[in-house]
């Protein structure tokens, strides 16, 4: 019989008086791939989503006993985004206490960019940083362990010998080359801590219930905005090109969350950019399968311009009900800056077709971007309104977080940009802030302009936000008197209070989020 394997999500902070103001509900699916592969070779698995056990009131003592229930062999800690900084080291730190004879692992994005660091300054606490995809690399070190009793010579593993931070290269075979081969993952495996029983709703709310992510590609994204680490992933993760996943494996995901309970899906990678053919042929395998009818709703992130009228007929034809668009700024000057391949015309056009095919376009906005004036601003606030005035909602309006690996972090003095955050330790700001009822948060501004101190990107956000949330009134009866009926034509599920429940909600919390 295998030996048990623990993965754990992490909280944002086990010692903060309040909510965290960049909540850590969410569980990436790339630890459950990772489960997915564990379980194929036999090994019993369970992922702990210590963030909900965290909000739940769990103590050190209720985790320690959880942990002898279980006895795992290795234990897996996810560091995929920068908010996740200080509580995953202070999940391992927690675990070393409770079982230094456990091997913990730290992975995930974030722990790749700063392994060494991480290494460096928690090897006490932390026996590695396996970086890059790892669903191959971290069931070779698993069964490493299980046989040998080490963690053995594994591509992609920092750790910490004879004084010194040492790092084993990572090879072309230490990923699936065929995405395929990574099996779909299932949300069974997460447990309460303390009870073992399944955990409810491990990803984030949908329109009506439990929501999920899918995986649709991997690979580096052919666009190089220079803000973005998509076009620089291959440094980060491995993998050197850009590829997708077969219609089969991805309905095989779905079906196996929708009978799992899943409600609402979505495609928060890049499926936009796997080209019209196989997007197409996606949409009819949807289609086929029925995934609509089982399904309140499908949610897709994409670049405005880049879908026509065919694509996204067909995909709303399929289930899909909205669309996140990086819109980003409302200058032209800005987009170009950014490298970003749209304009301020086209925006406004992908926003009316989107909407008359039935899909709800949701608008992403920031401010503090590199070169950015006072006229640019004034063009993003124009065209923010001129979006709800044609069917778009604006979701996300936020100061930009420059991010390590982005062009941007590595040239910020090209582009006139001072970073305020730049090492692992700067980043665990995002760990330290808890929830305010207006996103004020100077503090947590990573980087003034040659325009902008910290202070002004933040007004600049606020305004902006201030500017929607008193129209909140107005976007939302433009939409239901001329929209709703378009998208509840496309989606039975929908109806015109749900729309208006979910529309007003988001209009309300606009002004609380930050990133």
């Amino acid at each position: 019989m295998k030996g048990d394997v623990l993965l754990i999500h992490p909280p944002v902070n086990f010692h903060l008086a309040k909510e965290p103001f960049m909540p850590s509900s969410r569980i990436g699916y790339g630890l459950l791939h990772i489960a997915a592969c564990l379980l194929r070779r036999g090994f019993r698995v369970v992922v702990w989503n210590l963030d909900d056990a965290v909000r739940r009131g769990i103590s050190p003592r209720e985790v320690e006993r959880g942990l002898k229930t279980i006895n795992p062999i290795v234990i897996g800690v996810e560091m995929n985004w920068l908010n996740l900084s200080r509580g995953a080291v202070q999940t391992a730190e927690i675990l070393k206490k409770l079982r230094p004879d456990i091997p913990t692992i730290i992975g995930g994005t974030h722990a790749t960019i700063f392994s060494r660091s991480i290494v460096q300054k928690y090897h006490t606490i932390i026996d590695g940083v396996l970086t890059g995809e790892a669903e191959k690399t971290f069931l070779r070190l698993v069964e490493n362990i299980e046989k040998k009793g080490i963690m053995g010579k594994v591509g992609g593993l920092v750790y910490f010998k004879d004084g010194q931070v040492r790092q084993i290269s990572r090879k072309k075979d230490d990923l699936y080359e065929n995405i395929d081969d990574i099996p779909p993952y299932t949300t069974k495996v997460i447990k309460h801590v303390t009870q073992g029983t399944p955990a409810e709703t491990p990803f984030f709310q949908g329109i009506v219930g439990p929501s999920m992510a899918v995986e649709t590609t991997r690979g580096p994204c052919r666009l190089k905005c220079i803000y973005c680490i998509g076009g620089r992933i291959d440094r980060v993760l491995g993998r050197c090109n850009f590829t997708t996943h077969s219609q089969k494996w991805i309905v095989d995901q779905i079906n196996l969350l929708i009978e799992e309970g899943m409600k609402d899906l979505a495609f928060q990678d890049q499926p936009f950019l796997s080209g019209k053919t196989n997007l197409l042929e996606l949409a009819k395998t949807l289609q086929r399968e029925k995934i609509g009818e089982k399904l309140n709703g499908i949610n897709m992130t994409a670049i405005p311009g880049i879908l026509d009228g065919e694509v996204l007929e067909e995909m709303s034809k399929a289930g899909l009900t909205t669309i996140d668009y990086g819109v980003e700024s409302g200058s032209n000057r800005i987009l170009n800056l950014l490298n970003r391949p749209t304009s301020r015309e086209v925006v406004l056009d992908a926003v009316k077709l989107t909407i008359s095919k039935g899909v709800i376009p949701k608008t992403f906005w920031m401010t503090g971007l590199p070169g950015e004036k006072t006229q640019d601003l004034s063009e993003t606030r124009d065209l923010i309104l001129q979006t709800t005035k044609v069917g778009g909602i604006p979701w996300w309006i936020t100061p930009l977080v420059i991010i390590p690996g982005t062009e941007l972090f590595e040239r910020s003095e090209d582009f006139g940009v001072k970073l305020r955050v730049k090492t692992f330790e700067d980043f665990t700001i995002y760990s330290n802030v808890w929830e305010k009822a207006v996103s004020w948060y100077p503090e947590a501004v990573s980087h003034e302009t040659e325009h902008m101190n910290r202070y002004d990107i933040l007004k600049a956000s606020f305004d902006l936000k201030l500017e929607v949330y008193k129209r909140s009134g107005e976007i939302v009866q433009n939409f239901i008197k001329n929209y709703a009926e378009k998208v509840i034509s496309f989606h039975s599920t929908l109806t015109v209070n749900l729309l208006e429940q979910i529309i007003r909600e988001n209009l309300k919390n606009l002004l609380k989020a930050f990133f």
